[in-house]
């Protein structure tokens, strides 16, 4: 894989987004995740999976310069592959952990959530769901997944606030499951212990916990989503003017 790499030990896998600078998402990065969750899915020497980032940052979110180059078909594609990766990691029935070290914005954050234990590091860092800052509604799939793995009060923080804040604050706010100076650690330590467990059962039991939003994403209406795209092909302009040159 271009964008990542998987290392598979003692049943865990160790997941890594690898794409400088900032392991934004493109179409790329995205397509590799939807294809690595079926892989390890698929995979019965993998209990379960451990998902960190290269650098500085966990992800920085969608890659918002290919967003925004786009037509109307090319970002109806470009949500499909997305719809995969975040819903994919979403559905994964085993054991997810996920460690962030560095910054998790936007569609990063959205991915931290998707896991069943979430460690937050002691670093600098900056978490948080700017999408309503630049003009763009949530797709169903990441709204669902927020819904899911926010409490009430963190939700509306982050969803309606659109801003960023360090990782002692969103802990404090209920993001993660776990304040660490080391993270990969913390979180391995946990996965090690649950995937040590009847898979079997652990499967069940979140299957069903997270049955109502994985409903909610299948039903997602077709007008929902034509609006959705006209959003991002309004704010492409904005957003292009935005970016870095």
């Amino acid at each position: 894989m271009e964008h990542m790499s998987i290392e598979v030990a003692e049943g865990v896998a160790e997941l890594k987004l690898n794409r400088p600078k900032v392991n934004a998402m493109n179409a790329a990065l995205l397509g590799e995740l939807r294809d690595a969750w079926a892989t390890l899915e698929a995979d019965e020497a993998v209990r379960g999976v451990l998902v960190t980032g290269q650098g500085k940052c966990f992800s920085a979110g969608l890659d918002l310069r290919q967003l925004s180059s786009l037509d109307r078909p090319g970002v109806r594609d470009f949500l499909v592959t997305l719809d995969g990766a975040f819903g994919g990691g979403f559905r994964f029935s085993k054991p997810m952990a996920v460690a962030v070290e560095g910054h998790a914005i936007a569609g990063g954050m959205v991915l931290a959530l998707c896991a069943d234990y979430l460690v937050l590091g002691k670093s600098d860092m900056k978490l948080g769901l700017t999408e309503l800052a630049v003009g763009v509604p949530f797709p169903c799939s990441a709204l669902e997944i927020v819904r899911h793995g926010l409490g009430p009060r963190a939700y509306r923080h982050f969803v309606f606030g659109a801003g960023t804040c360090g990782g002692q604050q969103a802990f404090e706010l209920g993001v993660g499951d776990c304040l660490a100076d080391e993270p990969v650690t913390a979180a391995r330590q946990w996965l090690t212990t649950v995937a040590s467990r009847p898979g079997e059962t652990f499967q069940m039991v979140k299957r069903r916990t997270r049955e109502p939003a994985m409903r909610a994403i299948a039903s997602e209406r077709a007008a929902d989503r034509e609006a959705l795209i006209d959003a991002i092909i309004a704010a492409n302009q904005t957003i292009r003017g935005a970016l870095p040159k």
